[in-house]
């Protein structure tokens, strides 16, 4: 498939990529505590973030922003709204990329004070849609499962309960069939 986003963007998919090489059979992604915390922070700033979603958005119309989500989040198995130049989005792409998941990254601008039209009204529209208007915002076959650490549940919850690849259809390697018809019973 031909390169996706802007070169500075595809540059840091490719050093995750190599870092992933380095790191394979090392077990679990490093997840990023420094993050975690600031995630914390900006989420007492969500119901601020709302508002100013739905500002920068003005009028659109809903049902067809709506539409359009729900036709992105349902494009590809794993579907994440980003920022370009957010650290958090980074952060996503790279444990995604390291967990060796295939996935759609739709860019809705460098970052949310740069982003107007139909982008802004997307970020608007998800905050409707889910309570949530920050980025990243991940879909896992077409279900919101939030950002990269809140949400429901989020993406490092996912990866850190090894629910990621279960969701996604996936077995861990070495387990049996057996182990897996088992899976459904637990």
């Amino acid at each position: 498939p031909p390169p996706r986003g802007p070169p500075w963007r595809r540059a840091g998919r490719a050093a995750a990529r190599a870092e992933a090489a380095q790191a394979e059979g090392s077990g679990a992604s490093e997840i990023s505590e420094p993050l975690r915390l600031a995630s914390q922070g900006m989420g007492l700033l969500r119901p601020v973030f709302a508002a100013e979603a739905k500002l920068q958005a003005g009028l659109y119309e809903a049902e067809d922003v709506r539409a359009a989500i729900q036709e992105d989040a349902k494009s590809a198995p794993v579907v994440l709204y980003t920022y370009s130049l957010s650290p958090f989005s980074s952060e996503a792409t790279r444990l995604l990329t390291e967990a060796g998941v295939d996935f759609k990254e739709i860019e809705l601008a460098p970052e949310w004070f740069l982003m107007l039209g139909e982008p802004a009204a997307k970020r608007a529209e998800l905050g409707e849609m889910t309570g949530r208007t920050s980025m990243p915002h991940i879909f896992l076959n077409g279900e919101s499962i939030g950002g990269l650490y809140d949400g429901t549940p989020g993406l490092v919850p996912l990866i850190e309960s090894g629910e990621l690849q279960q969701r996604l259809g996936k077995k861990e390697e070495g387990e049996s069939p057996l182990a897996a018809v088992m899976g459904m019973f637990r």
